[in-house]
């Protein structure tokens, strides 16, 4: 399977006024990122997509490949045009937003991948929840009305943690998505599911960088 690495990186967002160079540790989420994939087996290429010159200057400085990206556009244009530059190949997308995420998972997940993917067309990394879930006042997984249920027998819901997705390029380019027609999921632990998403996640989520390294130094 040809793989390319694909990392998209802001100097800015919601998150972090410093965006994906965001202090880590005494490193950057991004940095963190870009070290965590260099560990992944069998990739052709590592890129980051980027409308930063402080990214694009970073990038040089590490060599690490760039691919230039236009501000504002949407998550579905990007992964179009990403997609657009790549063929026969598969893409993993990887997010500094989970920096929990370690090498040693993602390369089980990619070669869990290469045995299934005569039926599957993408790969996902996802944790089942055994949780009351309601939408629009209705419960999802269970029936409210009914006597009380125990949270061993609620039906298990797939929670996507938005770490890493394995894209085939040419259905990428098709759908702007990474979601293909016939996902494979690949469950992951609490601490590998953590995504950032706030200040405040950022901030705590920097008090368990020993319990990770303790639980996946390789």
């Amino acid at each position: 399977m040809k793989l390319n690495i694909i990392i998209p990186a802001l100097e800015k967002n919601k998150y972090s006024t410093s965006g994906d160079l965001a202090p880590w540790g005494d490193t950057t989420l991004l940095e963190w990122k870009i070290y965590q994939a260099k560990k992944i087996n069998n990739v052709n290429n590592i890129f980051v997509a980027t409308p930063s010159k402080k990214i694009k200057a970073l990038c040089k400085n590490l060599k690490i490949n760039v691919i230039s990206r236009k501000k504002n556009i949407s998550i579905s244009q990007l992964h179009y045009i990403v997609s657009k530059k790549f063929k026969n190949s598969y893409l993993l997308w990887l997010n500094p937003t989970s920096p929990f995420l370690s090498p040693k998972i993602i390369n089980k997940f990619i070669k869990n991948f290469n045995k299934v993917r005569s039926n599957h067309d993408c790969g996902i990394i996802s944790k089942k929840e055994n949780e009351y879930y309601f939408f629009k006042k209705k419960s999802l997984n269970f029936d409210s009305h009914s006597f009380s249920v125990s949270r061993k027998k609620v039906s298990e819901l797939i929670k996507i943690t938005n770490g890493a997705y394995l894209a085939n390029a040419k259905i990428s380019k098709k759908k702007k998505s990474l979601f293909g027609n016939k996902p494979y999921f690949f469950q992951v632990d609490w601490l590998s599911s953590l995504e950032i998403k706030t200040t405040e996640d950022l901030n705590s989520f920097n008090i368990l960088i020993k319990d990770y390294i303790n639980k996946y130094q390789e």
